[in-house]
């Protein structure tokens, strides 16, 4: 374990997606249950101002704006000890890298920084052991944009397609160029794909059928079943990979002309589920922590300008 020096300061980024939280080294569900007992169970909690949050046992509920509860704040700290922990530390002063929908930067990040600094010297305890983190700062860039920083220069014509739990958010890319007119954020995320798989189940089966029976299927395809279940998940699979198709090519995509980037959870459903990936100019960057480090990235050259 690295000594806590009040001289020496660390970038972390972090992810925050509906899905799964990722830093840029770890990944791990976005459930958050608050107890006001410590759990009998599980070990995998957060001990914050004597409350008790257990991490990751399902995902959040798409919510316009993160901050309107403070699950996504519970699970930045669960996030920033994942990764001290990777690092072998248990004390540091953070320079928080975060990321917002590409549309949503300039209306939600001013109040996103004031939640993520709401307080600047954290005392909390993950999986029974302790943290002290100086939080020093916060940074926000573009999500998505971010993923594609470490990958270099992106010339001619270029689309990106962050296709999240909650949200699909596009962006051109012309010569290494953002386009700021053509950020567009779609509701449209695999957890719409998700709730239609499950609500047709149900009506076979007469029950619910939770998330994790069927998140294998679209992160991994069939992988050769056969059964009434796997056929109902492809059938709907492949209706929602053909919308994103449409919709991409709404925002300005075209085959042949455009290069195409795929990032987040998405991807495995066009790669699984549609044509796509056979097309020439299609790139899926399968890297679950790209935008997590594309955040420390940015956030170091910012700091060296």
């Amino acid at each position: 374990m690295q000594k806590f020096n009040s001289g020496t300061k660390i970038i972390v980024g972090v992810d925050h997606g509906y899905g799964n939280m990722k830093t840029a080294h770890r990944v791990f569900r976005t459930g958050v249950e608050c107890m006001e007992e410590e759990p009998i169970v599980s070990k995998n909690f957060v001990r914050y101002k004597d409350k008790f949050y257990v991490i990751g046992e399902s995902h959040l509920v798409y919510q316009g704006n993160k901050t309107d509860s403070e699950d996504f704040y519970i699970l930045t700290l669960a996030a920033l000890a994942e990764e001290l922990k990777f690092r072998g530390m248990h004390e540091a002063n953070v320079t928080l890298a975060v990321g917002l929908p590409l549309a949503w930067m300039k209306s939600q990040g001013a109040d996103f920084r004031r939640y993520l600094m709401k307080e600047q010297e954290l005392h909390f305890e993950f999986r029974r052991e302790r943290y002290h983190i100086h939080l020093c700062g916060v940074e926000i860039f573009p999500q998505g944009f971010a993923a594609v920083v470490n990958l270099g220069a992106m010339q001619g014509m270029n689309m990106l397609a962050d296709i999240g739990n909650g949200t699909m958010n596009v962006m051109q890319i012309i010569d290494n160029k953002p386009m700021e007119k053509s950020l567009v954020t779609d509701k449209f995320g695999v957890g719409i794909c998700m709730k239609e798989i499950q609500k047709e189940l149900s009506k076979e089966n007469g029950e619910d059928i939770p998330e994790m029976l069927i998140e294998p299927l679209l992160r991994n395809g069939l992988q050769g079943r056969t059964d009434n279940t796997a056929k109902k998940v492809e059938y709907i699979a492949k209706r929602y990979t053909e919308n994103i198709k449409k919709r991409l090519t709404d925002y300005g995509y075209k085959e042949g002309l455009v290069h195409l980037y795929v990032i987040g959870g998405g991807g495995c459903l066009l790669r699984n589920y549609s044509d796509i990936a056979e097309q020439a100019g299609v790139t899926f960057i399968r890297d679950i922590c790209a935008n997590a480090k594309g955040y420390e990235t940015l956030a170091e050259k910012k700091a060296h300008r």
